[in-house]
């Protein structure tokens, strides 16, 4: 949104003042309508100065869900004037679990949109790709662009959104983005970003007056600037790769009993899956799932040794959802099957010892 330009008095023959270059052409009360209706039960439809634009949805209404949009005679008001034009959260929400949630924009949408995924993982399609959102993943997106977005089937992302837009929007954009090349931005898990969702949703709870709106512009000021913040620390400290691959070996021993991709390790990293792996072997000698798998192996050697819980239940304390699976590993990393390592051990009460790699 842009501010109504005001009346100038133009000088005889003078040339017509060109438009600004990605700027957002300034709301017409009578074309814009920020209350979409439902063609049908999945698909939104908005009017922007005449423009359609179509939003396919899937599942909605997730148990402890929380929606706020700003009518759209509030909105036009805000853009009058000169704090709340500067930027502005127009709608906003979370989603906890959203399992079978979907969006898809072939035009995208009249505002800017940023995704903050808090736990659980989604997909985004764009133009020039697909990305997998993760914990600690922002996605910022451009309007007017084609998106796609859904939770992760298995495990369904829980996540904050929120549509805004403003004179210096583009700018944000630009750089969080590098200009549009970065997307998807990787974040260290920090309170602040909640925090400050969560501030703007109390704010505009409370109510929707002129100094709601500012005090709601100016934390979306601090969200997008905490964010820039990250975003330059990031680049200004660059991790060795022997870093970022010692990163993931934590990673992976605190993760024993969680199903984590090598993708997802790798996208941690900053790499890419091949890139990963090779420099994986290079630092551990070892591929990233022949290492985890040993990792999970070896506690569950423990566990055997010193407990008596079941097969199947340590199968599923160190990841894996199939015991049978589980168990063909276990015998082929140790040479023994579950039972035969735990009557072993405790025959002979000898110490455990960590499975042979040459073994897998």
């Amino acid at each position: 949104m842009v501010m109504s330009k005001p009346t100038e008095s133009k000088r005889p023959g003078a040339a017509p003042a060109k438009p600004r270059n990605r700027v957002l052409p300034p709301l017409d009360p009578k074309a814009f309508s920020l209350e979409g209706y439902m063609a049908d039960d999945k698909t939104r439809v908005f009017s922007f100065n005449g423009r359609k634009l179509v939003s396919v949805l899937g599942r909605e209404n997730f148990p402890g869900e929380r929606i706020f949009k700003l009518p759209t005679k509030v909105v036009e008001s805000a853009n009058r004037q000169a704090l709340t034009a500067a930027l502005l959260p127009c709608r906003l929400g979370y989603f906890p679990r959203a399992k079978g949630q979907k969006v898809s924009r072939a035009n995208g949408d009249w505002a800017f949109t940023l995704l903050y995924c808090l736990d659980g993982a989604g997909t985004l399609d764009l133009s020039q790709g697909k990305h997998r959102i993760t914990r600690g993943t922002i996605a910022l997106l451009r309007p007017f662009e084609f998106h796609a977005y859904a939770a992760d089937p298995g495990d369904p992302w829980s996540y904050y959104w929120i549509h805004f837009n403003g004179t210096v929007a583009q700018q944000y954009y630009d750089v969080l983005t590098t200009g549009g090349k970065n997307t998807c931005i990787a974040v260290q898990s920090d309170l602040r970003f909640v925090e400050t969702f969560e501030k703007i949703l109390g704010i505009y709870q409370a109510g929707q007056a002129y100094k709601d709106l500012v005090q709601a512009s100016s934390a979306m000021h601090q969200l997008l600037g905490d964010l820039f913040g990250q975003v330059c620390h990031r680049s200004a400290v660059q991790e060795s790769t022997a870093t970022r691959i010692e990163r993931t070996l934590t990673m992976m021993r605190k993760n024993l009993g969680a199903h984590v991709s090598i993708h997802e390790l790798a996208a941690s990293t900053g790499m890419s899956h091949a890139y990963f792996t090779q420099q994986f072997r290079k630092h551990t000698g070892q591929s990233p799932r022949s290492f985890f798998n040993r990792q999970k192996i070896a506690k569950a050697c423990v566990y055997l040794a010193e407990t008596d819980t079941k097969v199947e239940s340590i199968a599923h304390l160190v990841g894996y959802a199939d015991p049978f699976y589980f168990c063909r590993l276990f015998k082929r990393i140790t040479q023994r099957t579950p039972t035969m390592y735990r009557q072993s051990f405790r025959k002979t009460s000898l110490a455990i010892v960590e499975p042979d790699p040459r073994h897998e």
